[in-house]
């Protein structure tokens, strides 16, 4: 009886390992615009962007590039991936390289930004916003902004913006980021978005900044297991936190960290300067 139950269990597991995997449409080379509900994946890089117009539309780049051809790869202008009144609308496994803005998202309920990577970026790799015409709702699904990394190595100027920009998001939970090497103003600035959940982030090895992360009218957050370490004094670790919640994170090299602002800080390290020998 238990292997037979283990037996159902592992075919319940690999019918929805292929469900996930499953894909309604090969996004042609050529197509930009994506606006029927269902979920579109790459079989190959591509040089040109991604527009998404609709809701219920899911696009697994499966790991394939989407590379700026203005400048031969390098950095550039315009965006890689738009999405527009993206209600239920995820982007995962994408590589946008190159673009002044990599990912630039509208979005409504349930949204979802997993597991994306974007190069060299001049402006703001992520940007996230909720309803841009009106006060976020309060009821909608949690956006959701998981696994994606931001490498700014490889630019040849500093960046204008964050290194992920999130606004108008109540209950967003931004978990598992990695931001390095960025030149940026900052590493996350997040406005309008109460009750976020900020946890096991990483901002590292940065070379300019001077508020890692940074609240704006966003009370409430839960600051868990995040790290920042910077290469270089960057100024401020956390900014705005009003009744935020910060436990477990470290930072390094950062002053002041901006803990003493939570209403709850526990296990915090901060570390004004990195150790220096034995």
């Amino acid at each position: 009886m238990r292997s037979t139950s283990k037996t159902g269990l592992a075919l319940a597991g690999l019918l929805l390992s292929a469900n996930a995997l499953a894909c309604d449409t090969i996004l042609p080379a050529n197509q930009i615009g994506i606006s029927a509900p269902g979920k579109y994946c790459l079989s190959g890089n591509r040089s040109l962007p991604i527009e998404i117009n609709g809701t219920d539309i899911e696009l697994d780049c499966r790991t394939r590039t989407l590379v700026n051809p203005s400048t031969g790869g390098g950095p550039g202008g315009g965006v890689g991936i738009m999405v527009r009144g993206g209600g239920k609308v995820v982007v995962r496994n994408c590589r946008v390289d190159g673009f002044a803005n990599g990912i630039q998202a509208d979005v409504g309920s349930g949204a979802q930004l997993l597991n994306n990577t974007v190069l060299r970026a001049q402006d703001t790799p992520i940007i996230i916003h909720g309803n841009p015409f009106g006060p976020p709702d309060p009821q909608a699904e949690p956006a959701r902004i998981v696994g994606n990394r931001v490498i700014g190595y490889g630019g040849d100027q500093a960046n204008w913006g964050p290194a992920l920009r999130v606004h108008g998001l109540p209950r967003a939970v931004i978990a598992n980021n990695v931001v390095a090497g960025y030149r940026g103003r900052g590493g996350l600035e997040l406005g309008e978005s109460p009750d976020a959940q900020l946890t096991g982030n990483q901002f590292l090895d940065f070379e300019a900044g001077h508020r890692m992360i940074q609240f704006i009218n966003s009370p409430r957050a839960r600051v868990v297991h995040n790290t920042i370490m910077s290469r270089q004094p960057i100024g401020e670790g956390l900014t705005g936190a009003v009744d935020a919640t910060c436990v477990e994170n470290v930072f390094i090299n950062v002053q002041p960290s901006g803990f003493a602002g939570c209403s709850v800080a526990r296990y915090n390290v901060e570390q004004p300067q990195p150790p220096t020998g034995p």
